[in-house]
C-alpha cells in the first residue's frame, strides 16, 4: 500500500512538471520597433530585439488571420507603401523557446492634391488665366502641408531664390512649383495639373486702380507692394478722403487731398491693408499690400 502510495504521489509529480512546462512562457518579450507611418513612394523598416531566429507575420488590415510572409526570417522587416495598412508582428527563438510580438498597425501617409492660393491685384480672365496691370503684383501661396523643398518654376526654368511658400508675381508667364511635406521629404509634389497663367490686362482696364461695384473711384495706386511709400493718384481734382486700414478693422492711415497723395508705409508692420477712397458719396476699395523693407 506504502509502495502504490508513493508511486501515485511520483505520478502525479510528473503530470504537474510536464503541466508547468507546457504552459510556460519564454523569459523574454519581443516587440517590432521602427517608424509606422510610411511615405508615399517610400518603406519604413521595422526590427526586433537580438534572438537566435525569427519569422514575421502580417496581418489584413481591418481583420483577418495571421499569416508568415514569406522569406521573412531577419531581424528587419521592410515594409513598402503599396502593402498598407497592414498589422504586422514577429516570432522570435531564443534557446528554443518561441514568443510572439504584439501586433502593430503600419499604415502609410495620405497628402491631398497641392493647393495654390492666389491673392493681390489681379482679374481672372476668361479662361482661367490672371489679369494683371503693369506696376501690379499678384502673390501664389502654397498651402499646407506642402511647406519643405518648395521650388517656384516660370515655365521650364527654377526661379532663382523662389523658395519659399509665396511666389511674388510682377510679370506675365506660366508658374508652377514642387514642393514636399514636411513630413515626407523624399515625397515630392508638383502643382502642374494647370499652370499658374498670368497675362498683362489692356490699357484702359489697367487704368481702375481703385473700384466697387456700385460707384467707382477712379484712382491709380502704386505699387502694390509698397514698402516706404504709396503713391495714389486720382483723375479729378475734387476732394478725397483716404483711410488705410489693417485687418483687423482698424485705421492706421487717414488724410484728405486733391489730386495726388502720398502714403508713408515704412513705419507700418508687414502684412495686407485696406485702402478706401470716399469722394463726393462715392467709395471705392482695394487690397493693398505691405512688405517688410
Amino acid at each position: 500500500m506504502k509502495a502504490q502510495f508513493l508511486s501515485s504521489v511520483l505520478l502525479v509529480g510528473l503530470i504537474g512538471c510536464c503541466i508547468g512546462k507546457a504552459i510556460a512562457q519564454c523569459p523574454f518579450d519581443p516587440t517590432v520597433v521602427g517608424n509606422q507611418q510610411v511615405c508615399p513612394d517610400s518603406f519604413t523598416t521595422l526590427s526586433t530585439q537580438s534572438y537566435t531566429s525569427y519569422q514575421w507575420y502580417s496581418r489584413s488590415f481591418p481583420g483577418g488571420q495571421s499569416q508568415p510572409i514569406p522569406g521573412a526570417t531577419g531581424q528587419v522587416l521592410p515594409v513598402g507603401y503599396d502593402q498598407t495598412p497592414v498589422y504586422i508582428s514577429v516570432a522570435a527563438t531564443l534557446d528554443g523557446c518561441t514568443e510572439t510580438s504584439p501586433e502593430v498597425l503600419v499604415d502609410g501617409l495620405f497628402f491631398p492634391p497641392m493647393l495654390v492660393l492666389t491673392e493681390g491685384a489681379f482679374e481672372a480672365g476668361p479662361n482661367g488665366e490672371q489679369v494683371i496691370c503693369a506696376g501690379d503684383t499678384l502673390y501664389e501661396i502654397v498651402l499646407s502641408p506642402y511647406t519643405a523643398n518648395i521650388q517656384w518654376y516660370n515655365g521650364p526654368n527654377p526661379i532663382s531664390g523662389a523658395t519659399n511658400d509665396t511666389l511674388v508675381v510682377t510679370q506675365p508667364g506660366s508658374y508652377w512649383l514642387t514642393a514636399s511635406p514636411e513630413e515626407c521629404l523624399n515625397f515630392v509634389g508638383v502643382f502642374d495639373s494647370m499652370f499658374l497663367h498670368v497675362i498683362w490686362g489692356d490699357a484702359p482696364g489697367c487704368s481702375v486702380g481703385v473700384s466697387d461695384l456700385q460707384n467707382s473711384v477712379h484712382a491709380v495706386v502704386a505699387p502694390n507692394p509698397a514698402q516706404q511709400s504709396l503713391v495714389v493718384e486720382m483723375e479729378t481734382q475734387e476732394p478725397v478722403e483716404l483711410t488705410l486700414t489693417n485687418t483687423m478693422g482698424v485705421p492706421v492711415f487717414r488724410t484728405f487731398f486733391s489730386g495726388t497723395a502720398a502714403i508713408p508705409t515704412g513705419e507700418l508692420p508687414a502684412g495686407i491693408y485696406v485702402l478706401s477712397l470716399l469722394m463726393d458719396g462715392r467709395r471705392g476699395v482695394r487690397k493693398q499690400v505691405i512688405i517688410q523693407h
